[in-house]
């Protein structure tokens, strides 16, 4: 290109490296695998004991975080604020214990918002007419969430009617995932 910020790379080792503005946007191993620069996020919890009360929506509190391509991830607030703007699939699983049996279980990715309701979420809700919800790992809420690469923030929160310890065991872990599968 005129101004020589673009280019494609041959090296000796068989990989092609595409290039724009002189960043490395895509590359081509030597296996003819495609390495393309998408960003992505997996944070993850195990036995870390979390207290969730009853009837209460909880942002949920993640210790590990096994990937974040972006680095759009804030431990201080648990949540994620990418950087790309576009469409991105998130979901994950929460694992519950509960003290006795409950009547229903809520996990949500909530974008820019803590409430429980709203349009700005994806929901999961086991909803059961009586107490027969029990421990184990439950889907967090799945689908894609559109974020604006600027200020956009998503957070994992939780609800159920009885209280509950999240991440109470060390397997199967809790973990959240986010991933950019279309950019705008």
């Amino acid at each position: 290109d005129s101004d020589g910020d673009s280019s494609i790379q041959a090296s000796t080792d068989d990989t092609v490296i595409f290039k724009t503005n002189n960043t490395t946007a895509m590359t081509i191993n030597s296996s003819s695998l495609i390495l393309p620069k998408i960003p992505i996020l997996q944070v993850s919890a195990t036995n870390t004991d979390q207290s969730l009360s009853a009837g209460t929506n909880t942002k949920v509190q993640w210790e590990t975080v096994e990937i974040d391509s972006l680095s759009g991830w804030s431990t201080a607030n648990n949540r994620y604020t990418p950087t790309v703007a576009g469409y991105y699939l998130v979901g994950g699983v929460m694992r519950f214990n509960f003290p006795s049996d409950v009547a229903y279980v809520i996990t949500s990715v909530n974008k820019n918002v803590s409430s429980s309701e709203g349009v700005n979420m994806l929901r999961n809700q086991f909803n059961h007419g009586s107490d027969i919800v029990d421990n184990g790992s439950y889907p967090i809420g799945t689908g894609l969430m559109e974020m604006n690469g600027t200020s956009d923030y998503m957070e994992v929160y939780v609800s159920a009617d009885e209280s509950a310890t999240l991440h109470d065991a060390s397997s199967p872990k809790s973990f959240f995932f986010a991933k950019l599968v279309h950019a705008t």
